[in-house]
């Protein structure tokens, strides 16, 4: 029969093993950027050379990643079924109204402009989405539309 107080012994020891594993402070990842792609934007560490991307051309999956607001004028039916909250029936009215009626000048102009979008749900989106002002992508630089 095995001793007790040795598998007690070693039970303990493994779970100060582990937890002086798991407390160990990961290393820093270092600053990054976004640079050029050929499909857009990446990210890449800061110290690497190359061109620096051009945030309007930031993907709508990487805006996801990095809760970057995404241009509500420039996305595609399919883009703005990407944003909660609106899903397919709603993202399709959006860009219909769009095409119909031009640009919106603000996101308050979808519960103007849109049925079935009320200020409850612009006020939902108003974080994943923009219409004017400088990019966020951009560190505010540039313009939005």
């Amino acid at each position: 029969m095995p001793d007790p107080r040795g598998a007690r012994a070693l039970c303990w020891a493994a779970l100060a093993a582990a937890l002086f594993v798991f407390a160990a402070r990961p290393g820093a990842p270092g600053a990054l950027r976004l640079a050029a792609d050929t499909d857009g934007c990446r990210i890449e560490p800061l110290a690497r050379g190359g061109a620096p991307c051009d945030c309007r051309r930031l993907p709508m999956a990487l805006r996801e990643v990095l809760g970057l607001p995404a241009p509500l004028n420039r996305l595609t039916g399919a883009e703005l079924e990407r944003v909660p909250e609106l899903g397919p029936a709603r993202a399709r009215a959006i860009h219909a109204e769009r095409l119909r009626g031009g640009d919106f000048g603000s996101l308050d102009d979808l519960a103007r402009r849109v049925s079935g979008i009320g200020p409850k749900t612009v006020d939902r989106i108003r974080s994943r989405l923009y219409v004017a002002g400088p990019d966020p992508a951009c560190g505010g630089v540039g313009s939005r539309k």
